[in-house]
């Protein structure tokens, strides 16, 4: 008790010369603080995407569930063009679809459902319902947006419906197929875009090239099973600071 009454009284008596200083020492410090500068550039990006077990074909698969889950991964790399870069740490996400309901889905049904059972009636990841529901299924996920990095400073960028695309060919470029998503960031005058070309694949049957065995399995080979694909080619995260 008497060491706190020694404090206040030190306090009160403090000169008010040396009360400015202090005041004055805390504005400066506030002051000298470093804003936060963001700026437009673009760098490539490389990861992964696994669909869910055991992978896309052209009859698909069956299970217990109404949706499933696909894992992506996207890091940052080089500076494309612009200045500050998009950082280094890994993007992961998780793209939630749905499944088909074989006992209760209009026609046409997925090939699989010809199996279907009362325990084993959802069917997911044919060939076609990654071109079907891959838009929807991204925008429903990443609805709290999709974290990113401009110049060290932490971004979220708005994913929309209206800012989300299928990519054939265009930007990937000849035989590649991929998404784009873009739109605005929680940053004022800053916006984004990411275009994700799959330009490599694993799985029974693959060949080692997403877009060929995408097609050939969209198209009735049901000798493919793409377990996972690779970011590469064109991929890249963008911003833009007006």
């Amino acid at each position: 008790m008497i060491r706190k009454m020694l404090v206040l009284a030190a306090a009160v008596a403090m000169p008010a010369t040396a009360m400015a200083a202090v005041t004055a020492g805390t504005a400066a410090t506030t002051a000298g603080a470093a804003a936060k500068v963001y700026t437009s550039t673009s760098c490539a990006l490389s990861g992964s995407v696994t669909f869910a077990a055991p992978g896309l074909s052209h009859d698909g698969s069956l299970g217990k569930k109404a949706t499933t889950i696909s894992t992506s991964a996207l890091t940052p790399g080089a500076i494309l063009s612009g200045t500050g870069g998009c950082g280094s740490t890994t993007v992961k996400s998780k793209v939630t679809s749905a499944a088909t309901n074989c006992l209760t889905a209009p026609a046409p049904l997925p090939p699989v459902c010809a199996s279907a059972t009362a325990k084993l009636h959802y069917a997911y990841d044919t060939a076609s319902s990654l071109a079907s529901s891959g838009v929807a299924g991204i925008v429903a996920s990443l609805s709290k947006g999709i974290k990113l990095s401009d110049n060290g400073n932490k971004v979220t960028g708005t994913v929309t419906l209206a800012g989300t695309t299928a990519v054939v060919g265009g930007a990937c470029g000849a035989g590649n197929i991929g998404f784009n998503i873009a739109g605005n960031t929680n940053v004022t005058g800053l916006t984004y875009n990411v275009l994700l070309c799959i330009t490599g694949d694993a799985g029974p049957g693959t060949s080692g090239a997403f877009g060929t065995d995408y097609l050939a399995a969209a198209g009735g080979n049901t000798t493919i099973t793409i377990a996972s694909g690779v970011y590469g080619g064109n991929s890249a995260l963008t911003f833009v600071k007006v």
